[in-house]
């Protein structure tokens, strides 16, 4: 299910600081805590587990904010000025029927104030709409409405791809897949199989395509992590529609729960 928040700022003129990726998932987590407390402690502290691995994905994601008017950024800013006007930012989640019932209402007239040391911006939940389902085919096309990140793995170490790489689709395939068999532990896949059932094609110009990176976990400095990822792009998939289901509403990529690998359907 996925969720369009409108957010109405309480006063003109708040700083909104560029990384607000932690705490606006901080925020989603309160919510959830409130009306299930097990169950976000279940999604903070272990998520579903891939089989046999050491995996686990939370399935659940958001947009980047869809910000109307902001004052130009100076250099060396870490913040943006908002001007006044209402923001919108979408919610989605990959669960089953158990627990729509729950999420439905979470957000209604809730507050969210995102800040640090400098600078603070606040704002009300207005008004939230649930927006339905597309008719999920084996071949889609999606735009960015976040950062995606596609990682490999080199001395432990994650090596952030541009959708350029020629082995951005081959990772994307085995994440996606990974992320059906968290919830589908008697599936057998492998990675070779991954890449024959998922072909991911960039269709966007490469000198459009942002690059983005952001702190996880910012604040606590024994473990934020420096995150590369990549927007403003269109792509097109042709995968099983489980598995596009899985990622549509999950996220693609890694740290979906941190806000990255949200998209749109383009018709």
């Amino acid at each position: 299910m996925r969720f369009k928040l409108t957010l109405a700022p309480v006063r003109d003129r708040q700083r909104l600081v560029f990384n607000y990726q932690y705490p606006l998932q901080a925020w989603i987590y309160g919510r959830l805590a409130n009306a299930d407390a097990a169950y976000a402690g279940f999604l903070h502290e272990r998520g579903y587990q891939v089989p046999e691995s050491r995996k686990a994905f939370k399935h659940f994601t958001f947009s980047a904010l869809q910000i109307p008017s902001i004052e130009p950024i100076k250099k060396g800013d870490t913040y943006m000025v908002l001007r006044s006007g209402v923001l919108t930012l979408y919610i989605s989640f990959y669960v089953d029927r158990a627990a729509e019932n729950f999420i439905v209402g979470l957000f209604q007239q809730q507050q969210l104030s995102i800040y640090n040391r400098e600078c603070r911006a606040d704002f009300v939940v207005e008004r939230v709409e649930t927006a339905s389902l597309p008719a999920l085919q084996s071949s889609m096309t999606f735009r960015t409405l976040s950062p995606m990140v596609v990682a490999q793995k080199v001395d432990d170490l994650d090596q952030y791809l541009p959708p350029t790489d020629a082995d951005f689709g081959r990772f994307f395939a085995v994440n996606l897949v990974d992320k059906l068999r968290s919830v589908q532990p008697s599936m057998e896949m492998d990675a070779t199989i991954a890449e024959r059932l998922v072909k991911f094609e960039l269709l966007s110009d490469p000198e459009r395509i942002k690059k983005r990176g952001f702190l996880a976990k910012e604040g606590k400095e024994k473990e934020q992590t420096k995150v590369i990822g990549y927007h403003n792009f269109t792509f097109a998939l042709t995968a099983p529609p489980e598995l596009i289901e899985v990622g549509y509403l999950g996220g693609f990529g890694k740290y979906c729960s941190m806000g990255c690998g949200c998209v749109e359907v383009v018709e």
